[in-house]
């Protein structure tokens, strides 16, 4: 164990060494204007994966406050986004690799990668607002589901989704339009992929959550290089975050999830969308709603929530987490240990492992 993880410590250290060599370049930058940014950088990372909602969701609320321009935002959203959610990939894949649904990702990143080159390249929205207030309302409402499967007890026992002709369309179509918002608003591929696997294919929200991280990163890595090519980037702006993306893409996201499990994750990602929703409903002005209204629907709201999560608590009080852990256990990390060593016993037990395995999940 202490083996495996040596090697994310010798990646921080030449992250370091790089970061420290370059600093010449952006110190003044760095110091004048975006020293806040290894601090954001953590909680943006942690988020990104942890749950499935990429940093994106909390870089362009923040940034756009402070006078970045939307354009820029989104650029840089998916610039550290490639670094930050790649570094957790690989970081996850070390965790636990099982968490993984390899069949799928192959579909559903044609379709991502599609869907930015059109958003990007060919259909390229310079005003993100309307979107981004389309984006939250669905994901406010997303997080109903996450809230009522909760309350409800839905079970998730898939780790796997059988490619079918309808599956593979399915899975393409919004893939293909979770390229396209996440080309426009930096982010929204994650989030959606994870709500097909669920609420489509009922997979665990631990598999689904850290799938739909490695498919945000893909995806990322591919709009960088296309706003690369066709605009500038802000360079200066993702030098000063890397500090803080690199500790929790490489650290402290996997540990906190696996501390918290996927129920709580889940409830965090819920909470994470519902403050956006109300920061986007309250400064928007895309759509004309008085005072008033706007006043009455946050009370009847925070109302609704308050009383959704004292539900979820008294549940939860009673019935520890159901929805899956994102690490493996004891019993399935020594039966890998002896099917490395070609243990001939240990293909038979694997069977009953694997049964039990799935059911408990992760």
């Amino acid at each position: 164990m202490v083996t495996k993880y040596r090697s994310l410590f010798i990646i921080a250290f030449f992250i370091a060494v790089a970061w420290l060599a370059c600093f010449h370049h952006f110190s003044d930058d760095f110091i004048n204007k975006y020293f806040y940014m290894p601090f954001l950088g953590i909680i943006a990372a942690t988020v990104a994966n942890t749950t499935p909602a990429a940093a994106g969701i909390v870089y362009f609320p923040i940034l756009t406050k402070l006078n970045i321009a939307p354009a820029t935002a989104v650029h840089f959203g998916l610039l550290i986004q490639a670094y930050g959610m790649g570094l957790g990939t690989f970081k996850w894949f070390l965790v636990n690799k099982r968490l993984f649904i390899m069949n799928v990702i192959p579909t559903c990143l044609a379709g991502g990668i599609i869907g930015v080159f059109l958003s990007i390249v060919v259909f390229p929205i310079d005003n993100a607002k309307i979107l981004t207030s389309i984006f939250n309302l669905i994901a406010f409402l997303l997080t109903q589901f996450i809230f009522f499967s909760i309350l409800f007890k839905r079970q998730y026992p898939k780790l796997t989704v059988e490619l079918t002709p309808l599956n593979i369309a399915i899975l393409f179509t919004f893939s293909l339009i979770g390229g396209l918002v996440t080309g426009w608003i930096g982010f929204g591929i994650d989030t959606i992929f994870y709500f097909i696997l669920t609420v489509f294919f009922r997979i665990n929200p631990a598999a689904s959550i850290i799938t739909s991280i490695s498919l945000m990163a893909a995806t990322s890595i591919t709009g960088s290089i296309l706003n690369i090519i066709f605009y500038s980037v802000p360079v200066s702006l993702w030098y000063s975050a890397i500090p803080g993306v690199t500790i929790a893409g490489l650290f402290l996201a996997s540990f906190l999830a696996i501390k918290l499990g996927a129920k709580n994750v889940l409830l965090l990602f819920s909470l994470l969308l519902t403050l956006d929703f109300f920061v986007t409903f309250w400064t928007q002005h895309t759509f004309h709603i008085s005072y008033l209204l706007k006043v009455f629907l946050t009370y009847a709201l925070v109302a609704y929530l308050v009383y959704i999560h004292i539900k979820i608590f008294k549940l939860s009080y009673n019935d520890i987490d159901s929805l899956g852990e994102f690490e493996e256990s004891g019993e399935q990390i020594n039966l890998n240990a002896r099917l490395n060593q070609d243990d001939p016993i240990a293909a038979n037990d694997g069977i009953a492992v694997d049964a039990h395995f799935n059911n408990k999940i992760l």
